[in-house]
């Protein structure tokens, strides 16, 4: 982990900046009550490797996944090989929903049980991942682990709607030319409106993603990662005024 923090601290050019506007009523988590090489208590991990790191320029704590201990890696990589031998500069659109690389990493916010709507913000730098370099807010989340997820990839440049139902993955809505840089702090933020049926995507404020939803939404929220991704979380805030 250190290694990987110390790359961050020569890449990343500040300390990041609080995020965007918030409501009165927002929840604001921002890490400074976490013990350093602990496992968060503000969120639980059902999958992923977690803990709490420093955001590579000063001790300030964060979130930190470090998908470089997922076993799976090198079958993914493997995987990866063969794609970049028969497509090129475009392998990682084919090996994104393969079943060696369905490996998501999630943390939920145990200050939200259940959000219907409003908006969530998660300030991140993704600082590694050889497969892929996708973070971003998990919601919906239910019980049974069906769930949704808008993500960015600094890989490909786009933002993702997701949805899993029994553990398969499906794309509800994409975006492409989306500005996501590799090691640079951004604002990934998830809005839901309309009861609950309308969901949008902005990266640092700039929407980039609507999309409608057949039943309303529903459930915990957090953070969330793809496969190898290594990604810093500075700050997690639910705005249920937020529009």
């Amino acid at each position: 982990m250190a290694v990987l923090l110390g790359v961050a601290m020569l890449v990343l050019c500040a300390a990041p900046a609080p995020a965007g506007a918030q409501g009165a009523g927002a929840i604001v988590e921002d890490f400074t009550e976490e013990r350093l090489g602990a496992a968060p208590t503000s969120f639980s991990t059902p999958t992923g490797f977690w803990s709490i790191g420093t955001n590579g320029v000063d001790t300030k704590p964060v979130l930190f996944e470090d998908g470089t201990q997922w076993q799976g890696s090198q079958t993914a990589n493997t995987l990866a090989s063969q794609a970049k031998a028969l497509y090129g500069d475009r392998w990682n659109e084919f090996v994104d929903d393969l079943p060696g690389t369905a490996y998501f990493p999630i943390a939920l916010f145990n200050k939200v049980p259940s959000f219907t709507g409003g908006t969530l913000t998660a300030r991140l730098a993704t600082v590694g991942g050889d497969i892929d370099q996708d973070a971003g807010v998990v919601f919906n989340y239910q019980p049974n682990g069906d769930m949704m997820a808008i993500r960015v990839d600094t890989l490909e440049s786009n933002m993702k709607l997701y949805q899993w139902v029994q553990g398969q993955p499906s794309v509800l809505k994409l975006a492409e030319n989306v500005p996501a840089a590799m090691a640079r702090w951004h604002d990934v933020s998830v809005t839901v409106s309309n009861g609950g049926t309308h969901v949008s995507g902005s990266l640092d404020g700039f929407k980039f993603l609507d999309a409608d939803l057949p039943t309303s939404v529903s459930g915990q929220v957090g953070a969330w990662a793809k496969t190898d991704t290594v990604v810093l979380f500075d700050s997690f805030v639910v705005d249920p005024q937020g529009q």
